[in-house]
């Protein structure tokens, strides 16, 4: 048998991002016309519901038929749950908003499906503005440089414990050219204590006030408690960044909303001095992505908008290593929030599970991991290390975005 000459090169085309269809359309020769509707048909959406009532699913199943689509039900069989089953929906773009207007056109009260598929379409990347600050999600990846002002941190060489070299390592990141610095008065590590709000004040605040006084560079204060942030912001801070994730923090949430400043919304579950006590998850990103909705609701109940809100699914904060792996893996559930994403990577100890390499060592795994992260949808990496963070970023943001 002899080869035959390949006449028709055949192969794949990567169709995740919408530049990518629109590029192979415009490619092979499309009006502007013909390339809107073929993009719609082309661009694939795969939507997980859980927990419908199996009334609905049946419903949804049927509005799918005659559509270029697919729903898969559980059919009663496994571990479901009675009356209930988790639907997994594939189409179009095309195809899903037919789909949604259906649902809507049903006379059984398909609204809350219709408005929670609808909600969970990936849109495009959100820019946030506040006085004369902007951060612009669609025109690159942003790094957020770490400025510990504590004695103690899991990795040492990040401790800034005194106002000197605290300027030191904040002018250094201002050079090399950081996007945010984010200054914290209090150790997160796992099995840490919370320190007095004296103590907190005493480390952070000065700092802050020492970079501001040098530079316009964007400031987050890493804290739990409103009265840090509120003497932060005073000093020149422009961005929150609570681990805690407001846990119903009334007086924080309500102190940012007046503040009309962003806010990043960690998930974590207990505190830094027990969240590693045993933690587990029935299905890792489903749990993590429940709990950021609920403390996302509690944000706006409070004031804040969701125009100004930023969400970090907690790398290592109560989580096995299994379960940091999957948060990196599985980024596009998150984008479903529609709301920027920062990432926490750099060189934690689910790196050490992998490449069993102690923390002074863990800066390759933490640059591959955090590229990894930004291919599946991060906006924002918090590193320790700047100028390495600030060339990855920029080859993958000029790999992503080639003559876009």
């Amino acid at each position: 048998m002899t080869d035959s000459v390949e006449l028709y090169n055949a192969h794949v085309i990567d169709l995740r991002i919408a530049y990518t269809i629109k590029k192979n359309l415009q490619a092979i020769g499309l009006s502007q016309t013909d390339i809107s509707i073929y993009e719609d048909r082309l661009f694939n959406y795969l939507i997980k519901l859980e927990n419908v009532d199996t009334g609905s699913a049946v419903l949804l199943e049927s509005c799918m038929k005659g559509l270029d689509g697919t729903v898969v039900m559980n059919n009663g069989s496994g571990h479901s749950v009675p009356g209930q089953s988790d639907v997994i929906v594939s189409c179009s773009r095309h195809t899903i908003y037919r789909l949604i207007q259906r649902l809507r056109e049903e006379p059984f009260n398909l609204d809350q499906l219709s408005r929670e598929i609808e909600e969970s379409l990936p849109a495009n990347k959100l820019k946030i503005a506040w006085g004369k600050r902007t951060l612009d999600f669609s025109d690159k990846t942003y790094v957020m440089g770490i400025l510990n002002c504590t004695p103690d941190s899991f990795y040492s060489a990040s401790c800034a414990p005194t106002l000197e070299s605290a300027e030191e390592k904040a002018l250094k990141m201002i050079a090399d050219g950081v996007d945010i610095i984010d200054v914290g008065g209090e150790s997160s590590r796992p099995g840490s204590e919370s320190v007095e709000t004296s103590e907190e004040l005493k480390r952070a605040v000065p700092v802050i006030k020492m970079i501001r006084e040098k530079s316009e560079v964007l400031i987050s204060i890493d804290t739990r408690k409103s009265e840090v942030a509120e003497q932060a912001i005073e000093a020149g801070a422009d961005i929150v960044n609570d681990i805690s994730g407001l846990k119903e923090n009334t007086a924080l949430a309500k102190l940012i909303a007046e503040k009309g400043i962003p806010v990043i919304i960690m998930h974590m579950r207990g505190t830094p001095k027990d969240m590693q006590e045993e933690p587990f998850y029935k299905d890792t990103v489903s749990d993590i992505l429940k709990e950021i909705k609920s403390a996302v609701a509690f944000a706006q109940s409070c004031g804040i908008s969701r125009k100004k809100i930023i969400v970090d699914p907690g790398i290592g904060f109560g989580k096995r290593v299994e379960d940091n792996l999957r948060i990196i893996q599985q980024l596009a559930s998150l984008q479903s929030l529609n709301l920027p994403i920062l990432i926490g990577i750099s060189r934690k100890s689910f790196i050490a599970g992998i490449i069993k390499q102690p923390v002074e060592n863990r800066l390759t795994g933490t640059i591959t991991a955090n590229t990894m992260a930004i291919l599946n949808g991060t906006d924002i990496v918090r590193v320790h290390d700047v100028p390495d963070a600030l060339e990855m970023v920029q080859i993958i943001d000029a790999v992503r975005r080639v003559n876009y």
